[in-house]
Order: structure tokens, then sequence, then C-alpha cells
């Protein structure tokens, strides 16, 4: 909504995916991306339990088999392996064979399922799914084949539109993240950036147990802020001075998001 509270166009495209807000503006986000079924899949991840199976019994074994989807700069893409990885298996055998394929991998057969079905189901509530040719090379509910996926970055972007709120910005003092509204939090260690702490991240969500923890997270960077977010970005201009070499005045610009400055100096 606007100032005035009223729908931006937006928001009226929003108002016809009857789905959580998030998971609905990562869908309009996925189709301005051109990654609708990037977008799709980790939507439906956001909304069901990780697929990923960490008895206390075999833990180690189940660390070294999920190893294999690892991506090393970002969670999400890391769940699109799995979800690949689960999509060649079902194709090239039978119901049987997946269920072992899941258990040898430490993947909730029960869960996998759960998200494929909430996946297609998200695709039939998007009006211009069936006009959008998939990256995986359906339309609609289509079956996917071995086409490229679509750019890390654009996928990042896309997930960015539903996450604004769980955005955070490295402390170089402390290593903690600065979140927006004046929450912190630090990277969950279970997240393959827990060692590189990106000054910029996203994060599907963050809990708090011991410490605030983000789970789920990818790097961004923070120009994408000024076309996802602009809608939500505050501007502050100050020092207006005359800029000899220019011929011109100029100003000192400041943003912030929901409180959070974003840089300044610029």
């Amino acid at each position: 909504i606007d100032a005035r509270e009223q729908l931006t166009d937006i928001g009226r495209r929003l108002a016809r995916i009857p789905v959580d807000p998030r998971q609905g503006r990562i869908l309009l986000a996925g189709l301005d991306e051109d990654c609708l079924d990037e977008a799709a899949i980790l939507a439906a991840a956001l909304a069901v339990p990780d697929p990923r199976d960490r008895p206390v019994e075999r833990r180690d074994a189940a660390d070294e088999a999920h190893r294999r989807f690892r991506h090393e700069s970002s969670d999400f893409l890391s769940l699109l392996r799995i979800w690949d990885a689960f999509e060649d298996q079902r194709r090239a055998g039978t119901s049987g064979a997946l269920r072992r394929w899941c258990e040898q991998h430490f993947l909730s057969w029960v869960r996998m399922r759960e998200w494929r079905d909430l996946h297609r189901q998200l695709l039939g509530l998007v009006p211009e799914a069936g006009r959008v040719r998939r990256r995986d090379g359906g339309r609609g509910g289509g079956e996917r084949t071995n086409l490229e996926r679509a750019p890390a970055d654009a996928i990042h972007r896309a997930v960015l539109g539903g996450l604004l709120s769980n955005v955070g910005v490295r402390d170089e003092e402390t290593g903690v993240y600065r979140g927006v509204r004046g929450g912190e939090f630090v990277l969950h260690p279970s997240s393959t950036l827990h060692r590189a702490s990106p000054e910029w991240v996203m994060a599907a969500e963050v809990v708090e147990t011991t410490r605030r923890y983000a789970r789920t997270v990818a790097a961004i960077r923070p120009q994408w802020l000024e076309t996802v977010a602009a809608h939500l970005l505050r501007k502050r201009h100050a020092e207006p001075r005359w800029d000899r070499a220019s011929g011109r005045v100029v100003c000192t610009e400041r943003l912030t998001l929901f409180g959070r400055e974003l840089g300044r100096g610029r």
C-alpha cells in the first residue's frame, strides 16, 4: 500500500494471488526477473519444513550426505540443488527407488513430496504463469528438462522481494548483523555463509534460541534494495553546498529501509 493506504500496482497483483504476501511477492518478482520456476520452488521451500533429516545418532553421516548439495555462496541455491537432484531421481526411477535415494541422502520423502506439491500449487495461482516459459522447460505445471537455471543474481533479487524485513548489514567491529527496525542477529552455524560473513545478507527467517540466528541466508548487494525496495526507502538530504568543479549545488543523501541506514555519503 502507499502512504494513503491505497493499493499499489504490486498490491493489486498480490491481491489476486491467495497466498502469504511474502510468497506472493517472491512469485511476482520471479515473473519480473524471468525466474518464475526458481521463485516458486524457493517460495514453497519457505513454507514447508526443511526436508533435510539429521538424526542425533547419525549426524556425521547426515552432514556428509548433505554436503553434496551445499552451494558455497547461498543457502537458497543449496535448496535448488536439493530440488534438482530429487527431480532427476524422480524422473529416472521408480517410487521405491526414489524413497531409497531420499533415505541414503537423509532427505524426508514426505517433506520433499509436500514441497513439490506446494510448488505446483503456487505456479497454478499465478495468472501469468501459463504464458511464461519456465526455465525448467515446461509451461505452468509442465515437466522439467535439463535447461539451465536462471542467473543467481536474478533468483536472489526475486527472493529478496519477499524478505526485505530480514535484511542485515555486518557490523565491522562486532561481526553481528544489524537488521531493520533495530534488530540484530548472527548467522546460524548451519549456514554455508557462517564463516564467510558477507557484508550484506538476507535471511529466510530470524529465530531466537540462545541467540538471534538468521537461517537460510544469501549474500546480497545493497544496490538491489534501491530497485526491489524503492517504495519502502526513505531518502534524506543534507549539507547542501556549491561544487565548483561541476558548477552546481550538491548535497549528501542518506538512504534508510525500515529505519536501517543503507549507505551515506553519496
